[in-house]
């Protein structure tokens, strides 16, 4: 798959503001199910489901710490592109 093609894919992973939001979340501290859920404003189930592709992306890791399931970002410029947007917008 040519570079432009995944670079779309990848995008569009990151064009949902829930995801953006967990994303930068994590980016601050790691966090489970249920702290990402409350912090977002969704239903475990919803958080559970976006986090789900973001880990198959790559975007996030988890570890298991007893019961929970904990999430973090796998590399902090991931949330670098939110920080340009909101310089170039004034946010």
């Amino acid at each position: 798959m040519p570079v432009y093609e995944k670079n779309a894919v990848l995008y569009r992973i990151m064009a949902n503001p829930k995801r953006l939001h967990m994303l930068n979340l994590l980016a601050q501290k790691e966090m489970s199910v249920d702290e990402l859920a409350r912090q977002v404003g969704m239903r475990m189930a919803n958080a559970s489901q976006h986090l789900a592709v973001l880990r198959a992306n790559r975007f996030v890791a988890s570890r298991r710490d007893g019961t929970k399931v904990m999430y973090r970002i796998t590399d902090p410029r991931i949330v670098q592109p939110c920080a340009i947007f909101k310089k170039i917008h004034h946010l």
